[in-house]
């Protein structure tokens, strides 16, 4: 007779390893979050630490892990343009709550996307595609980040301060400069430790 019961740790969507750092990489960055810890404020935008969670959780556990973290910090994300926005995520919550929230969420969600390719693809060793995925999650933070906000409201915030496109392409562009390298810099100098500590401690990845 077929037996037709599963494992339910196979038939879940996580299993109990994968639920476990989870909240526990969700509980840093609801901390970061709230606390306002994992936000650097800067003159017209927040540099961020937040993507670091989000990146971990995706070398050492998989992408579902990743994508639960990324999420909840792109929900911190747009609680801070609720709380204390700079100029131009002020601006973008009162052109469109929605555009706000899609501008705040997805990209992040995304970082765990890109971590996990690079991650799982890029040929060498553990500590040479960690600190790559380290990077490129940042660098994909960074860019999506503020492609997403030029695209949806860089013309209307053009308007708005009574300047050309182009000059908010360049502002976004000095913004990648000025806050993208050195977030991406932190991210690998912070990431690769922590994950090779884990590798030598026996654990799995992903």
């Amino acid at each position: 007779m077929e037996n037709n019961h599963q494992n339910p740790q196979q038939s879940a969507f996580m299993s109990i390893r994968e639920l476990t750092i989870s909240g526990l990489l969700a509980g840093i960055t609801i901390f970061l979050g709230l606390t306002g810890y994992g936000f650097i404020p800067l003159i017209v935008m927040s540099a961020t630490i937040l993507h670091i969670p989000t990146i971990i959780g995706t070398i050492v556990a998989g992408p579902k892990v990743g994508v639960v973290v990324g999420f909840l910090f792109g929900l911190f994300s747009f609680i801070q343009t609720l709380r204390a926005p700079s100029l131009m995520m002020q601006f973008a919550l009162q052109y469109s709550v929605l555009a706000d929230a899609f501008i705040c969420i997805v990209p992040r969600v995304c970082i765990a996307l890109a971590a996990w390719a690079l991650f799982k693809y890029v040929p060498g060793n553990v500590h040479l595609r960690a600190g790559i995925a380290a990077v490129g999650g940042a660098i994909t933070n960074t860019i999506l980040f503020l492609g997403a906000f030029f695209l949806l409201v860089g013309a209307p915030y053009a308007a708005h301060q009574g300047i050309s496109v182009e000059a908010v392409g360049l502002t976004i562009m000095g913004i990648v400069t000025a806050n993208g390298i050195p977030e991406a810099i932190v991210s690998g100098i912070i990431v690769v430790p922590i994950v090779m500590a884990l590798k030598r401690s026996g654990w799995k990845m992903k």
